[in-house]
């Protein structure tokens, strides 16, 4: 006998939630399910559940939990239906457990209320969580525990705030915690706003003495705005705090008011972070990287490329225990106190070991201070105006009083055409527009004079 089997087709569903109905229905739009944990308990893979809200935002006091996965060509939607505001709310917990894989909640509002547990937990796998604004926590707002593949784009995530018996505590707005899983990697984080949080915008935690091995990999963070907007003294920390990192990009962020402590912060071994193209100002300090944890956790291979800070109270850049640091075509304006910065907390261990600082520039700031020796590092074409260079000079920097900046009382930081930065760098790897690299962020294009235009004269006021 010939057994013929032939693939049976789920036509994928859209349930509905409404809790303005007085009793639950089969879960369509003319009978909806009135709460959204039945509506998720009758979900399979492919099928979307839409919440109804209002203008205003509707409230639903649960907490969720997802008890089925998707797969990869069938994903399982959880969404606010469109143009309607929906709240998810509650009275104890966290507010989502997504703890199975390939889910989607997108259009939401979750407002943990100040209850003392984190608002969303995710154990599970290739999970995005999509427009939504996530707020008003003790506790953590995300907490990335055993994941893989997960995505947050497009939302807002602000005031977690853990005050205990009037001593400051940490809440921070992401956590990624390698303490609980060996193989959290594929973390996408991307186009976010970020505030108000007592402990950091982002933390990647590891425990003192964890393998390196163990470390959180393949992390993207982009395009995301970090505001401290706090207003109590000593109530935030950082913007982002590495403490077990391995490939992590962070490019193309704005971090701004992080007065209470550095804005980024690196340490405990951390390797291959590259932070290209940030925006860091109107803070305490710039960028730290710093040894911890003894001689096996130093960190290797980080890169600091094509970011500008400025408006700092204290220093810019600070070196401690690293080895192999790129630094290169960086733009460092109004720094308080030092420029660069080394130290080491091992004794007979140079602060940095290795790598290279080219094609900087730096205006109006403190010079390098060295409190312990670099060794290895290949340190030419650096501009320093109204700053001396110090240890660090060489026979290719650049030296002055003006780099001819297009509009710095408005914070524009390129270029004018005049500028002695133009073409006065070295080849580094980024590509370049002139003869030769240019100093700083902003690589000048010779196609686009940005000289600011002469006032015009002889207009005539119409009546």
């Amino acid at each position: 006998m010939l057994l013929v089997v032939y693939p049976v087709y789920v036509e994928a569903l859209e349930y509905y939630v409404d809790n303005t109905f007085a009793t639950s229905g089969n879960g369509t739009i003319s009978a909806p399910f009135t709460s959204i944990q039945e509506g998720i308990d009758h979900l399979v893979p492919g099928d979307t559940l839409l919440i109804r809200g209002n203008s205003t935002g509707r409230s639903y006091s649960e907490s969720l939990a997802i008890s089925v996965a998707g797969n990869p060509s069938q994903v399982i939607s959880v969404k606010g239906y469109p143009n309607e505001k929906v709240i998810l709310t509650g009275t104890t917990g966290g507010r989502v457990n997504a703890d199975e894989d390939y889910w989607v909640f997108e259009n939401l509002i979750i407002d943990q209320a100040g209850i003392a547990a984190d608002a969303i937990r995710v154990n599970g796998n290739h999970i995005t969580f999509r427009n939504l604004e996530v707020r008003n926590g003790t506790r953590e707002g995300i907490s990335i525990e055993k994941a893989t593949f997960f995505t947050l784009e497009d939302s807002y995530i602000h005031d977690f705030v853990w005050i205990d018996a009037g001593t400051r505590r940490d809440a921070h707005c992401i956590m990624i915690d390698t303490d609980r899983s060996p193989s959290i990697s594929d973390i996408k984080i991307v186009r976010n706003t970020i505030e108000r949080c007592s402990g950091d915008g982002i933390q990647i935690f590891g425990v003192s003495g964890q393998s390196i091995s163990t470390y959180a990999k393949n992390v993207e963070i982009t395009d995301n705005t970090f505001i401290d907007g706090t207003t109590q003294a000593g109530l935030t920390e950082n913007a982002l705090d590495f403490k077990a990192g391995d490939n992590v990009l962070v490019k193309g962020n704005t971090m701004s008011g992080y007065k209470n402590d550095k804005t980024i912060v690196v340490q405990k071994g951390c390797r291959n972070i590259t932070l290209d193209g940030n925006v860091i100002r109107d803070g305490l300090s710039g960028i730290e990287m710093r040894q911890e944890g003894g001689a096996l956790f130093i960190q290797e291979n980080n890169s600091i490329i094509r970011n500008l800070i400025h408006d700092m109270s204290s220093y810019a850049l600070k070196f401690d225990g690293v080895k192999n640091i790129t630094v290169i075509n960086n733009t460092l304006v109004n720094i308080g106190t030092d420029s660069f910065r080394f130290e080491s907390g091992i004794s007979g261990t140079p602060s940095a070991d290795g790598g290279l600082i080219k094609n900087n520039l730096v205006y109006a700031a403190g010079r390098p201070n060295i409190k312990a020796a670099y060794s290895n590092i290949a340190v030419s074409h650096n501009g320093w105006f109204q700053v001396g260079a110090g240890d660090m000079s060489s026979g290719n920097d650049v030296t002055g009083s003006d780099p001819s900046f297009i509009d710095s009382s408005n914070d524009d930081y390129r270029l004018q055409s005049s500028s002695p930065a133009i073409d006065a760098g070295t080849p580094v790897g980024l590509a370049f527009a002139g003869a030769a690299a240019d100093l700083g962020a902003f690589e000048h294009n010779a196609g686009q004079d940005t000289t600011p235009p002469s006032a015009p004269t002889g207009l005539i006021l119409l009546p």
